[in-house]
């Protein structure tokens, strides 16, 4: 049964090359085999042509100039596609020149360039380079404008700066992106061989193709233009087929740094990295609104120190993730001030943990762009980890952990790096009762562990335990103050 199904999947291809042969053989009658030989005569011949020694030098010479073209135009799309992305300015700058080659045919820029540079392997690679660059540029650029904005919310916040986001956040999300350009890329690459050759070397597939048809040796003409198909073919059948034979290389890696050795307690993995400075979240008069628009917060004063905790409720769409987010240095104010100190614990609203990373990648981010070895990172996340409950789901990714156990590996993530002030934005919503009691229980634990400042954005503020180190605020009002209870 399951052969017969593997039959029948491969018999709608294998229809449509029979109608290609049908059109060939048709078009060789009409037309007569001097000037459309017959496919099995182009197939004999090929064949004749690749027994012989020099036709794979020529192919050699293609390859390595297919190659050398297409990572440096996949180089240049990549930067391009990413700049591009990330900056509206950039973008206006680079779109007619993307714009040009992408539409321009390339014989127009082909053959002036190469009369500047005249033949050999440089101009070839070049044309290669610059027909495959805007495919690369146009997919990422595509890419970048789906890139997750909450995600790089988080990086601000644990691993600010360009090469983590680059590493942690663009180059991930736009894997499947640059899959595909890598797939029609390299296959637009071969197509480009023909022009950059036949205009550009004095040796190669397309020098040969020219030098064939320049002679009207017609059945020549056709065995290498085979020879030019048979090179798709290989690149469109061996793609996949090494993306699958990383996959295990890929699995081996993540399980060789996936269980480092660790602390025994989470004691000592917050005392490694822990300092004592003194910090104070401080606003100052902070007023806020959207685009010019009427003043959502207005007036807010607020100065939290060390080993405090504001706790801040109010009603929803009040502004109160606006002001957490004004305190954390990810929105400008529009009136007033607002400071903190720059290493800072942030639990948000959704867990916001990276899907294409594992729970203990995700825990250590803050430490591993901080300065720590991968090892003392692992160590110092997985004593955290273990610590919140989660101890042998280290090597698991979020998606196969439940809500509450995402809440749990997003708080160990916020004091890995030991922060000197802590931000919890509804941090356990959507928990049941019992869950937030623990979660909270865990979070008082780890700050009478490393006290600093801390604010709290909550529906739930009577499940804090009351006493001096807490105090109770509202948003509220149109545009919200702040004000003590």
């Amino acid at each position: 049964m399951l052969a017969r199904r593997g039959v029948a999947a491969h018999l709608p291809a294998a229809a449509g090359v029979a109608a290609v042969f049908l059109a060939w053989a048709a078009a060789s009658l009409m037309a007569g085999s001097y000037l459309v030989p017959a496919p099995w005569t182009s197939l004999a011949d090929t064949a004749v042509l690749l027994s012989r020694s020099f036709p794979w030098s020529q192919i050699a010479i293609t390859l390595g100039r297919v190659v050398s073209g297409f990572c440096a135009g996949f180089a240049v799309g990549l930067i391009v596609g990413i700049a591009a992305g990330s900056r509206p300015e950039l973008g206006a700058f680079f779109r007619p020149i993307v714009q040009f080659f992408q539409g321009m045919p390339p014989l127009l820029w082909a053959i002036p360039l190469v009369a500047l540079m005249g033949i050999g392997h440089l101009p070839a690679i070049t044309v290669i380079a610059l027909i495959t660059f805007p495919l690369v540029a146009v997919t990422t650029g595509e890419g970048m404008t789906t890139l997750p904005r909450i995600y790089g919310e988080m990086l601000a916040v644990f691993a600010p700066g360009f090469r983590p986001r680059l590493r942690e956040l663009i180059l991930p999300h736009l894997r499947p992106f640059l899959g595909a350009s890598l797939k029609a890329g390299l296959v637009l690459a071969v197509k480009a061989s023909v022009t950059a050759e036949y205009f550009g070397a004095a040796d190669g597939i397309g020098f040969q193709i020219q030098s064939a048809y320049m002679s009207m040796r017609i059945r020549s003409l056709f065995a290498w233009a085979i020879v030019l198909i048979l090179m798709i073919l290989a690149f469109t059948f061996l793609l996949p087929r090494i993306s699958l034979l990383l996959r295990p290389v890929r699995r081996l890696l993540d399980r060789a740094h996936a269980l480092p050795p660790r602390p025994s307690a989470p004691v000592a993995a917050i005392r490694a990295v822990s300092t004592a400075v003194p910090s104070r979240i401080v606003l100052r008069g902070v007023g806020f609104s959207w685009h010019r628009t009427e003043a959502l917060i207005e007036g807010v004063n607020l100065s939290v120190p060390a080993g405090r905790v504001a706790v801040i409720t109010g009603d929803s769409g009040v502004g109160k993730t606006t002001l957490i987010k004004i305190a954390a240095g990810l929105l400008r104010p529009s009136a007033g001030s607002a400071s903190a100190p720059s290493r800072l614990g942030f639990v948000f609203q959704d867990d916001r943990l990276l899907p294409w990373r594992t729970i203990l990648d995700n825990a250590a981010l803050p430490l591993l762009y901080a300065g720590h070895s991968r090892s003392e990172a692992h160590a110092i996340a997985g004593a955290l980890l273990t610590e919140a409950g989660l101890g042998g789901a280290e090597t698991r990714k979020p998606e196969e952990l439940s809500g509450g156990m995402r809440k749990r590996a997003a708080l160990a993530r916020c004091f890995a790096g030991s922060p000197d002030a802590i931000l919890m934005d509804e941090p356990f919503s959507g928990l049941h009762a019992e869950a937030r009691r623990s979660l909270w229980a865990m979070v008082l634990r780890f700050l009478s562990l490393h006290p600093a400042p801390a604010i709290v954005v909550t529906h739930y503020p009577g499940e804090l335990p009351p006493g001096p180190a807490c105090r109770l605020y509202t948003l509220a009002g149109k545009p919200a103050r702040l004000k003590g209870v």
